[in-house]
């Protein structure tokens, strides 16, 4: 019976399919419940790149207690960093409008805006998975963002295709739009963030240490902790 029954073990293939199809649903539901405040969308954001990036480094996470550290641990400086990228993107809509209404030459300057719109979203979709992964202040994590973008140009492609694709899909029959709108509450924001993961993971992975001597470290400090415990 147990051996017919095995494939539901937590260790066999289709356990461990199922443990991720969970915990990428769990991700994305504590993720939309972020975005009803609007003012925790970054720290949200930030909270759903840090589990989907752990679930691709470890396989297996405790998606609650990942989402809720990587939320809290960035949550200043994600705040302010969505709202930095809001007031650009405000900005540079505004200033679009106007040289819309211009004739030329000046009209031409909206070249240069539609750059300044290709740079501002590309520092958008690295800045929250490189908060989530490296330590540092908010300029840190906009120069690591440059720094990855421009060192990995299909990687890059990749994500933005990953980004445009599946919102161009949603608005292609707007009589799916209720069930388009299903599929992102239920894991449509994660599965998107899972494959950006999987792509940013194998340049994050090079400045990160092994995952051996990161379990090591863990089990070292954790067995430290217990004596300490004991002695106190």
């Amino acid at each position: 019976m147990r051996g017919a029954l095995g494939f539901l073990d937590n260790d066999s293939r289709f356990g461990r399919i199922c443990t991720a199809v969970g915990t990428i649903i769990v991700a994305n539901l504590l993720f939309v419940v972020t975005l009803l405040p609007l003012i925790t969308a970054g720290a949200g954001l930030c909270g759903l790149y840090y589990s989907m990036l752990k679930l691709v480094r470890y396989q297996e996470i405790n998606p609650l207690a990942e989402f809720w550290s990587g939320f809290r641990d960035n949550f200043k400086k994600a705040t302010l960093t969505m709202l930095c990228l809001v007031a650009g993107a405000v900005f540079l809509a505004i200033d679009l409008r106007i040289c819309a209404l211009m004739t030329e030459p000046l009209c031409y300057c909206s070249v240069v805006l539609y750059g300044a719109v290709i740079i501002l979203a590309v520092l958008a979709m690295y800045a929250f998975p490189v908060m989530a992964t490296f330590e540092g202040s908010m300029r840190d994590t906009f120069k690591l963002s440059v720094y990855f973008a421009v060192g990995n140009v299909p990687g890059t492609l990749a994500i933005v295709l990953l980004h445009v694709v599946p919102l161009v899909l949603t608005y292609l029959d707007i009589a799916l739009l209720p069930l388009a709108a299903f599929l992102w509450c239920l894991c449509g924001f994660a599965v998107i963030t899972l494959c950006n993961a999987r792509i940013l993971m194998r340049r994050f992975a090079c400045y990160l240490e092994p995952v051996e001597q990161e379990s090591q470290e863990k089990e070292h400090k954790r067995v430290l902790e217990e004596m300490k415990m004991l002695e106190g």
